[in-house]
């Protein structure tokens, strides 16, 4: 095989009950040749103790494209996250969660774009859905956009993003990462970044600081709200340790971009914030245990 135009890089831990519908929406687009022949899956396994290996095999059997690779042991989410892009060979890369999935057609959409660009960064937009990945929670895409936009740096972008929560979201998330590999291959020092939970972020602002950055307006991937495993993450298990995670990345951030943020009001955001969601996401797991579900995702979809 040629090297593809894109890797689809998915590094996983114990989602076997999710991947599957991972894959059926990468699979289902080979119909057309072109996505069949332009794109690899690479998967790493960070040493999942379900049946992720079996899950994963009957779809490598069948699609050469498919390569899966196993840990041998747990070794942290950055380490595995290194491993699935460095084990690809594609020319651009697109990172995504093991619990989200593809639209139909967003394939071909992804290499219709990547034919001829210059680009190297791309953010893509997505669609949050509940944890069946049937129904929408809000009615509009995380990035509220009508067409594209270009950037002719990444730090023009970074500096006109007004919220302190968006500087983060929009760059730790997996899902929306599209990026030229070689120079992530290349950059020195990733081990600097590990076990922060974000190298994917801090490696690719770090390269592509200075670079053309293009966001893309139409969603292409839905992800699945509400399903991040706080305990697999070393540190980020309580709302103190996510709340000092947090304000570490955004400070991190405010002195590469020479942002104008001062540090005690990314504290003072972040504390009230992060108690405020803790308290709706108790609220939320409440309703749901008596029944309520159904309520809350008409509020979400209503708002």
């Amino acid at each position: 095989m040629n090297q593809p135009l894109l890797s689809i890089s998915i590094p996983t831990y114990n989602r076997a009950s999710f991947i599957t519908e991972l894959l059926d929406s990468i699979v289902v687009q080979f119909d057309d040749p072109e996505v069949a022949s332009q794109i690899e899956i690479t998967i790493s396994d960070n040493a999942s103790t379900d049946n992720t290996a079996e899950v994963v095999k009957k779809y490598s059997d069948k699609y050469q494209n498919i390569k899966y690779f196993r840990m041998e042991k747990n070794m942290g989410f950055d380490r595995n996250f290194v491993n699935v892009v460095t084990k690809s060979s594609g020319k651009y890369c697109l990172s995504i969660g093991d619990d989200d999935a593809f639209f139909s057609g967003s394939l071909a959409k992804i290499l219709f774009e990547l034919k001829n660009s210059t680009i190297p960064f791309y953010g893509l937009n997505n669609w949050g859905y509940d944890q069946s990945l049937k129904h929408q929670v809000l009615p509009y895409p995380s990035l509220c956009i009508k067409k594209d936009i270009e950037y002719e740096r990444l730090s023009d972008y970074v500096k006109s993003i007004k919220k302190y929560t968006n500087i983060v979201g929009l760059f730790v998330g997996l899902s929306t990462q599209l990026f030229i590999r070689e120079p992530w291959v290349k950059f020195e020092g990733k081990e600097e970044f590990y076990d922060t939970l974000a190298v994917h972020m801090y490696v690719l602002l770090s390269i592509y600081k200075d670079s053309p950055y293009k966001i893309i307006a139409e969603p292409y991937i839905k992800t699945r709200s509400s399903n991040i495993r706080w305990d697999t993450f070393a540190g980020l298990g309580s709302i103190q340790g996510r709340i000092t995670s947090t304000i570490q990345t955004v400070t991190w951030i405010k002195k590469l971009f020479s942002l104008p943020m001062p540090v005690w009001r990314i504290n003072l955001y972040f504390y009230t914030r992060e108690y405020w969601f803790t308290s709706k996401e108790i609220m939320k797991k409440n309703l749901q245990k008596i029944g309520l579900g159904k309520v809350i995702d008409l509020y979400r979809r209503m708002r």
